[in-house]
C-alpha cells in the first residue's frame, strides 16, 4: 500500500468489523423480543425486523443473505423464517435469488422511493458535509441518529484512501455507548439519562458486547464532557480508532452526531485537533441549515396565530 500503512491493523479492524456488523445484525433480528407473545403486533414486528435483517445482510453479499445464516441470527426455526420469508416473498418485499440467497424485493425499494420524499431533514443536511468530511480527511465520516436506547448509522461516506472501515454500516443499529458518534450524543445528556440508558442496555451490552464495559464508557463521556468532543482508542473494533461530535440543533433534544473513523496512527497526536475542528464546522453548518429551514415555518405558524387573535376579536 502507498500510504504505508500495516496490514496487521487493517487484519484486526476487520476482524473486529465483523464481529460488531454481527452484532448489529443481531440487534436488528431482535428488536422487538421484549415485547409481550402472542400479539398480532409482535408477529407484525418480526417480521419486519426479518426484512430490515434480509436487508443488511443482503447489502453486503451478491448472492443474498442465505437462509440459515438469517435463522442463526434471529435465533428462530429455520422453518418459521424460511415460511415468514416466503409470507414476504408473496408480497413483493423479498425476492430470492437464482444462487438461493434473498434480497429485498421490489416493493421494498418502492417504499424506498417513497421514503425519500420524507426523509429526516437532519439526514439531508448532513450529505454535503459527509462528503467533505471524506475528502478531505480521505477516512470514513458517518452521521449516527439517536433512536430510543440505540443509536442507528443513518449515513456514511468513504474516503478516497487505503484504509476501508468496515465496523459500521448503514442500518446498524447498536446501544446508545457503542460507537464515537453514540457516545458523543449521550454526553449531551444528563447523568440521570445516561444511567438510565446503560441500565436499559446492560443485559445487551454484557451478552453481545463482553470486551466492553460500562464504566469504560462512563470515562469517556465524563471525558468528552470537558473536551468537548468523543475519542474513541479502538475500543469497539481493535485498531479502530474515531473522533466524533454532538449536532446540537436549536431546540432540539440531543439526537445527532458527526464521526470519523481509521487506523490509531490516523486519529492521534494533533491529526486529532484537525480531524476535531472539521467536525465541528461541519456539525455547525448542519445546524445552521436546519435553523434556517425551521424559521419559515415557525413565521408562518406564528402569523396563522395571530390572524386567529384577530378573528376571534371580531
Amino acid at each position: 500500500m502507498g500510504s504505508g500503512v500495516d496490514p496487521d491493523d487493517l487484519g484486526r479492524v476487520r476482524m473486529r468489523g465483523k464481529i460488531l456488523r454481527r452484532s448489529a445484525s443481531f440487534n436488528v433480528a431482535h428488536a422487538v423480543d421484549d415485547l409481550e407473545p402472542g400479539t398480532g403486533a409482535q408477529s407484525i414486528q418480526r417480521a419486519l425486523s426479518l426484512l430490515g435483517l434480509v436487508g443488511l445482510l443482503a447489502s453486503e453479499r451478491t448472492g443474498g443473505a442465505g437462509l440459515s445464516e438469517i435463522a442463526t441470527i434471529s435465533g428462530r426455526p429455520k422453518a418459521s423464517v424460511h415460511r415468514m420469508l416466503q409470507a414476504l416473498i408473496a408480497m413483493g418485499y423479498v425476492e430470492r435469488l437464482e444462487e438461493g440467497g434473498y434480497r429485498l424485493g421490489v416493493q421494498s425499494q418502492i417504499l424506498g422511493q417513497l421514503a425519500q420524499k420524507s426523509v429526516d431533514p437532519l439526514v439531508i443536511e448532513s450529505e454535503s458535509s459527509l462528503l467533505r468530511l471524506a475528502e478531505i480527511t480521505q477516512d470514513t465520516a458517518f452521521l449516527t441518529l439517536r433512536t430510543g436506547s440505540f443509536a442507528i448509522c443513518a449515513r456514511r461516506e468513504e474516503g478516497f484512501g487505503d484504509i476501508f472501515n468496515n465496523a459500521l454500516a448503514v442500518g446498524d443499529r447498536h446501544p446508545l455507548g457503542i460507537g464515537a458518534g453514540s457516545l458523543a450524543i449521550m454526553a449531551e445528556l444528563s447523568p440521570a439519562e445516561v444511567d438510565a440508558l446503560f441500565e436499559a442496555n446492560e443485559q445487551i451490552l454484557a451478552e453481545r458486547y463482553p470486551k466492553v464495559r460500562i464504566d469504560q464508557l462512563r470515562d469517556i463521556i465524563d471525558q468528552a464532557r470537558i473536551d468537548g468532543f468523543v475519542h474513541n482508542p479502538g475500543l469497539f473494533a481493535q485498531g479502530s480508532w474515531a473522533v466524533g461530535v454532538a449536532l446540537r440543533v436549536r431546540g432540539g433534544r440531543p439526537r445527532a452526531a458527526l464521526s470519523i473513523a481509521s487506523i490509531a496512527d490516523r486519529v492521534t497526536g494533533q491529526r486529532v485537533e484537525h480531524l476535531v475542528a472539521l467536525l465541528r464546522r461541519e456539525a455547525k453548518i448542519i445546524a445552521e441549515a436546519l435553523a434556517a429551514d425551521a424559521e419559515p415555518a415557525s413565521s408562518e405558524a406564528s402569523a396563522e396565530t395571530d390572524t386567529s387573535r384577530r378573528d376571534r376579536q371580531f
